[in-house]
């Protein structure tokens, strides 16, 4: 057999082979376009929340289902920080929603009435006029930087760690510096930066109860470290 022939049946082959799997993929995706199908959506029901795009999912491909199909529910439920999916074929579609945490309780005074509102881990805020536990967060003056209210999530985020329970801290915020109380211990935090790395430094005196006075964190002279300066009764 010379290298044409060779050539030839190669081809050949080759023709075979994807006429043979064009036809099992047809076939496939004509039995799975009326079996698999969504006809059973399985999720923990929470109040808040509106199911509607969900349930519009049913009647769809489960095999097509992916996070885009839940774009919809994200802008309907802001507060819904994840979705995980799990299928179960042929027709079963688990549902998994993680509401995302509620991280700190705040009031602007820059407006009259005051503005309150709880600010979620995902940056979401909602109005309310009732603290649910939560750290309650003052601003007094401004104007914010772009940053903060990320800069509040990381501080609690970090908190979290240590044996605190933040609902017992107040932070203040008077356009300057950020002030920190917790029972007996005043804490100057300086400008609303860095939170992360300065609620490290907080999470060890609180948790340690070891100062009832006040404490100022200031960065080292090439501002790689922080230090805390005590006066402490």
């Amino acid at each position: 057999m010379n290298y044409g022939d060779i050539e030839k049946q190669t081809f050949k082959t080759y023709l075979t082979f994807s006429t043979v799997l064009l036809i099992f993929l047809l076939a496939f995706f004509s039995v799975s376009s009326s079996v698999y199908r969504v006809n059973n959506i399985i999720y923990e029901e929470k109040e808040e929340l509106n199911y509607s795009s969900i349930d519009k999912l049913k009647g769809t491909s489960i095999w097509l289902i992916d996070d885009t199909y839940f774009d919809s529910f994200y802008q309907e439920n802001p507060t819904v920080e994840k979705i995980s999916i799990k299928k179960e074929l042929p027709t079963t579609l688990v549902v998994n929603i993680e509401i995302s945490e509620k991280i700190a309780y705040i009031e602007d005074l820059r407006r009259s009435p005051s503005n309150r509102y709880i600010l979620y881990k995902n940056l979401f805020t909602s109005e309310v006029n009732k603290n649910e536990r939560l750290m309650f967060v003052t601003i007094g003056n401004g104007p914010l930087n772009k940053g903060f209210k990320e800069e509040i999530v990381t501080f609690v985020m970090t908190l979290k760690k240590y044996s605190v329970n933040t609902s017992n801290i107040e932070l203040v915020y008077d356009g300057e510096v950020l002030k920190l109380t917790h029972f007996d211990t005043a804490i100057n935090l300086g400008r609303p930066s860095d939170l992360a790395r300065k609620a490290a430094v907080v999470g060890y005196y609180l948790a340690e109860g070891v100062c009832d006075g006040e404490i100022r964190i200031v960065y080292s002279e090439n501002e790689a470290e922080l230090t805390a300066i005590t006066n402490c009764n």
